[in-house]
Formats: structure tokens, C-alpha cells, sequence
């Protein structure tokens, strides 16, 4: 029996569901070895998500991983299950077809030009540090803009929203795809979608920074995300019209057999109802809370000294 596995349950971990493109059991033993052996850094290996909009496009995801699936372990061995979760922006542009719906819906073209990293918030104090963080870097600048080619008036803003994974580094779960004799293989270790830091954390200040402005330029937001991440979401109030929206949530999924991207659905709501959606969650009661400060400082000690700490 493994470690930490009760007898007659299985057990779940999310490990690679698609690796540089492919997914994770199409891979030949020989394919996985050369992915393997890149590692955990930059491949300059080709896209083959973005080439129909960038035909010379390369990856840039570390590692490669562009979406994460469950493994299950059970007594019969580990098979994969449930929906493919996407943590590389660039899994969204299979064959531009998100492009083409969102065009279809916000400008009226199924043709849209796609204008890349344009400014948006002006430094009050100075020129901007060359360390400036990602987040902030993101925040300062409308990612993607799509254009109706023949009307340069006619245009949305767009944020594509991939998810981070928390939990260990991918890199010795690429390793066990490397030299594994059959897969799928059950991951070494937890890690899982961390949907709490890529939403309220990540997400949400680009819709509360960006969406006023644009709703005073009588402009919209467009959002894209994957079904799982809509799933992980609060309920939305959903208005009829695109006239009375902020924002225009897209969302996706995939197929298994041809990897083609699935049209899900469409929500168009405003930036309140939004943020009340990436924040949502139960808190917990003031007894519930208490409670656990109590086992908190109960079980303070030296292995525990970094989560409780006296001041002396």
C-alpha cells in the first residue's frame, strides 16, 4: 500500500494533462525524454497553439506544462479524469477561434486585429522601476486589445486568465514523465490549481483598475477563462443586453480526442457582480474563527515557531 493511502480508496493528485502542446499519453517514451530533459526552463521549442495567429511563435512556459488534469491512483493503476485546467495563457489561442467568437459578440467581426501590450496607466512618479513586478506590470497595461479592422472606433479590451498551481515545484513531476516506463504516472507529490490567487488576487485588480475607465470610454471588458475556473467562481447577476454590461465573461473547455476548443458559454454582467463572483466564499463563524487561533497557539512549538509568534 502507499504511503498515506487508505486501504480501498483511491487517491487524486493534479499532475501534467498536456506537455509542450500534446497531451500527456500521446507522448512517446522518446518524446517524454526530450521534454524531460529541457527541464524546468524555456524550450524555444514552437507553440503549436499560437502559430495560426504567430506562425513563428515559441513557447514561453517554463517546463512546457500547458494544462493540468487529475491522476487518479487506484488499485487498478493511475488513470486521468475530469476536465483539463489551463495554466498557460497561450493553450487559448488553438486555431484563433476564441478570437473569432469574441469578435463575432463584442465588435462585430469575425476577423478581428489583436493589438498586444498597450499602455494604459501613465507613471505619476517618475519613470517606472526596472523591477517592477509582473502583477503590477499587468495591471499597467491592457494585455490584448481586439480591433474591428474596419472600424478602428470599434474595439474591446480582452484579459485571458490561465490559473497558477500552488504546491511543489513541477520539476521532478517532469522528471517522473521522463523516465516512466508506461503512463499516465501518479504525481510525486500535492499540487493543485490555485484558482483563490489567479481570481481575487490576480484577476480582480485588472477588472478593478481597468473597467471604470473603459466603461467611461463606453467601452467593454472582455474575460476568457476555462470552465474550471468558472466553477470555481460565485454566481454572477447576469444582464440581458451588452449595452447594460461591464463585463463579457467567455468561457471554454476542451475536447479530449481533437484538443479543440469548446465554446461553453457566455455571461455578460458588471464589475460589482464580478468582483462579488472572484470573492466569493463562506466565512467562517467568530466561534469557528477563535477556535482555531486557540489550536494555533496550542501547538506552538519549535516546528511551528513561523506561524506564532511572541514578541518578547
Amino acid at each position: 500500500m502507499s504511503r498515506g493511502k487508505r486501504s480501498g480508496a483511491d487517491r487524486k493528485r493534479y499532475g501534467i494533462g498536456e506537455w509542450y502542446g500534446k497531451p500527456i499519453t500521446s507522448l512517446s517514451a522518446k518524446q517524454r525524454q526530450k521534454f524531460g530533459a529541457i527541464g524546468s526552463g524555456y524550450s524555444g521549442l514552437p507553440c503549436p497553439f499560437r502559430k495560426a495567429a504567430m506562425p513563428k511563435a515559441i513557447c514561453n512556459k517554463k517546463g512546457g506544462v500547458c494544462t493540468l488534469r487529475t491522476h487518479v491512483e487506484s488499485d487498478g493503476g493511475v488513470s486521468l479524469s475530469g476536465p483539463l485546467v489551463t495554466v498557460c495563457p497561450s493553450r487559448f489561442w488553438m486555431k484563433n477561434d476564441v478570437f473569432r467568437w469574441i469578435g463575432e459578440r463584442m465588435i462585430g467581426t469575425a476577423k478581428p486585429t489583436i493589438i498586444k501590450e498597450v499602455e494604459f496607466l501613465k507613471s505619476i512618479g517618475g519613470e517606472p522601476s526596472e523591477e517592477e513586478s509582473p502583477e503590477s506590470a499587468a495591471v499597467g497595461r491592457i494585455d490584448t486589445v481586439l480591433m474591428n479592422p474596419r472600424d478602428a472606433e470599434n474595439w474591446c479590451a480582452l484579459e485571458i486568465q490561465a490559473v497558477y498551481f500552488s504546491g511543489r515545484k513541477m520539476s521532478s513531476h517532469l522528471g517522473q514523465y521522463a523516465s516512466a516506463p508506461t503512463v499516465p504516472v501518479f504525481p510525486d507529490a500535492v499540487r493543485r490549481p490555485d484558482w483563490r490567487s489567479s481570481g481575487p488576487k490576480r484577476l480582480m485588480p485588472q477588472l478593478q483598475t481597468k473597467v471604470p475607465t473603459l466603461r467611461r470610454w463606453g467601452r467593454k471588458m472582455a474575460v476568457l477563462i476555462d470552465r474550471p475556473f468558472f466553477d470555481s467562481l460565485g454566481p454572477m447577476v447576469e444582464v440581458q443586453h451588452l449595452s447594460n454590461c461591464d463585463i463579457v465573461w467567455f468561457v471554454v473547455d476542451y475536447r479530449f480526442d481533437t484538443q479543440e476548443i469548446q465554446r461553453d458559454r457566455v455571461i455578460m454582467t458588471t464589475l460589482e457582480s464580478s468582483v462579488d463572483a472572484l470573492t466569493a466564499g463562506v466565512p467562517s463563524s467568530k466561534e469557528e474563527f477563535e477556535t482555531r487561533l486557540g489550536v494555533a497557539i496550542a501547538n506552538a512549538g519549535p516546528s511551528n515557531r513561523t506561524k506564532v509568534i511572541k514578541v518578547r
